[in-house]
């Protein structure tokens, strides 16, 4: 959680976890930090954005 204290990609998430797969990361690890209310978007009205980042508060 302290990582995404500044808003990351889901590529820099991916890369700091050292997994390879940036849909695993999604869907196992950021999705349920976001749906739990711990990760934020930063473009909230496009979840799917290519653009879109994440961070905690």
């Amino acid at each position: 959680m302290r990582f995404c204290k500044s808003p990351k990609s889901r590529k820099e998430i991916t890369e700091y976890l050292d997994i390879k797969t940036t849909s695993f990361v999604t869907k196992e690890y950021i999705q349920p930090l976001v749906d739990a209310g711990k990760l934020k978007l930063t473009i909230p009205d496009k979840p799917k954005s290519k653009n879109q980042k994440y961070y905690s508060d």
